[in-house]
């Protein structure tokens, strides 16, 4: 369609094409009295999906229910046409995505302005009963510095049958919470997640989660590896409450109102009262995604930004005023806290320590079973790591480090029953266990061995889905692990 035209809907007169989605396009229109409205028409083949139609009398429903001057409201809708149609009030401003992409990060009064906006908009959405679950800056319009949450397309009641099949999410990744990735009880707390998100991008200009594929931002959502450092200090408190990986964890969307009621970029030495520390489940982001090539989420000030080198957010942050930065410079070299080592032993990497243990106890106590498969889990691991993780080796690359690396680790057990033997006077029969145990332990911590650790660790987050999850594993598999190496250690020095 033309910028310009004279085609009719209902009785409205299509203008111009002011957007367009997944589901469908959104024109500029005049109503009878020569008002500006917005019209959002299906695609044509989306129309003929009657999923997509009743998604569409869902979202009707859903914004009908609500009332906020931060959401906007229907006018009228056509739903059983060859055309199906929604009018919306005309709002005359930028998308937060636009305004961020083009201008840079909003100033600190404006990410204020916005978070209280929004948070008031997620008052009323769930005063309703109802869930956006796709909040987002491309979903949220400025208007004179207030924002305007659009689109509820993929919205649901809450306790509405879910349109989607199982194992399948609609939304974009970047900012869905993670039990929406994982596709388990979502509940309002989504959006409170997805609120944070979307401010973090409005304070940052940065996706919340880094780049990267769509699988290497699902795996940091679900293992709440946010980027919380480069926010702006008296905003990150606010951020960490949000964005906890446990929903349960998460404040209310009044609870985050009257939070961000109290920032305030003048106290910039620490994020409100309360909300000092990180959820044990809130990480920032390491090196992981940093491996990876970046997906191009928009072009900056600077063509290419300086190398993000990340660090745990601080307890208590030294005083940083909140302009201090303009769009595209780097931030400002974070202090580094003593680690935690119960962020650690709360963790599937923990759970993976106590399993390697335990497999190479039982290599010791039966070498030749054990062993061999273990070394046929490593295979394993090396090969979905190769087809659905982020490889970048050919198939000649790949067989030739597996080889290497198995060499490497016979070596290792060759090596390690030899010092036995000759400094220990071991038995030859019990020195060649414990090289079998060491082959096994090669083969998942020597050289050449990341792609092993990283298929381990991605199948481990996707079987633990959260913390609770994670702290029964460890509990369970700590007195196995111990049990087995009593029992290892017992046999070699009987």
């Amino acid at each position: 369609m033309s910028t310009q035209t004279q085609e009719h809907l209902g009785p409205y007169r299509l203008v111009r094409k002011i957007g367009e989605g997944g589901m469908g396009v959104v024109h500029l229109g005049l109503d009878g009295a020569g008002r500006e409205v917005a019209i959002k028409v299906l695609h044509p083949h989306v129309a003929a999906d009657l999923k997509a139609r009743d998604r569409l009398v869902r979202e009707v429903e859903t914004m009908r229910r609500v009332r906020s001057p931060y959401v906007a409201e229907v006018i009228d809708a056509e739903l059983v046409g060859g055309r199906p149609y929604v009018v919306t009030r005309f709002v005359p401003g930028r998308t937060l995505e636009d305004t961020v992409l083009t201008e840079g990060p909003l100033e600190a009064r404006e990410v204020i302005r916005v978070a209280q906006g929004l948070c008031q908009a997620l008052v009323a959405i769930h005063a309703a009963g109802v869930i956006h679950r796709d909040l987002k800056p491309s979903n949220v319009m400025l208007v004179d510095g207030q924002p305007l949450v659009i689109d509820f397309g993929i919205a649901h009641l809450v306790n509405a049958t879910r349109l989607t099949q199982s194992g399948m999410f609609v939304g974009t990744p970047g900012y869905l919470a993670p039990e929406i990735i994982r596709n388990s009880q979502i509940t309002q707390a989504a959006d409170v997640h997805a609120l944070a998100s979307t401010l973090f991008f409005a304070a940052t200009g940065l996706p919340p989660f880094g780049t990267g594929t769509f699988e290497t931002v699902c795996f940091n959502i679900m293992e709440g590896r946010a980027q919380i450092d480069r926010a702006p200090v008296w905003l990150r408190g606010w951020l960490s409450r949000a964005l906890q990986v446990d929903a349960v964890g998460r404040p209310s969307a009044q609870d985050l109102l009257r939070m961000a009621g109290a920032l305030d970029p003048a106290g910039a030495s620490g994020p409100p009262s309360g909300t000092q520390r990180l959820d044990e489940r809130t990480l920032t982001m390491d090196t992981f995604s940093d491996l990876l090539p970046p997906v191009a989420y928009g072009r900056r000030h600077q063509e290419k930004p300086p190398p993000y080198v990340p660090a745990p957010v601080p307890a208590v942050a030294p005083t940083q005023l909140a302009d201090q930065r303009v769009a595209g410079d780097p931030p400002p070299p974070p202090s580094t806290p003593p680690a935690d080592p119960r962020r650690f032993l709360h963790s599937s990497r923990f759970v993976g320590v106590l399993l390697l243990v335990t497999l190479v106890a039982l290599t010791v106590v039966m070498p030749v079973i054990v062993g061999t498969m273990a070394a046929a889990l490593s295979l394993a691991l090396r090969i979905g790591e190769y087809l659905f993780g982020e490889n970048r080796r050919t198939l000649f690359q790949a067989v030739l480090v597996t080889v290497g690396h198995l060499l490497l680790a016979l070596a290792f057990g060759i090596l390690a029953s030899s010092l036995m033997q000759g400094a220990g006077r071991m038995p030859a029969g019990h020195a060649e266990s414990f090289a079998a145990g060491a082959f096994t332990l090669g083969l998942f911590v020597l050289p050449g061995s990341g792609a092993v650790r990283q298929a381990a660790t991605r199948t481990l987050a996707r079987v633990l889905p959260g913390r609770s999850a994670t702290v029964v594993s460890v509990a369970v598999m700590g007195p196995i692990a111990l049990l087995s190496l009593i029992v290892a250690l017992g046999q070699g020095f009987a």
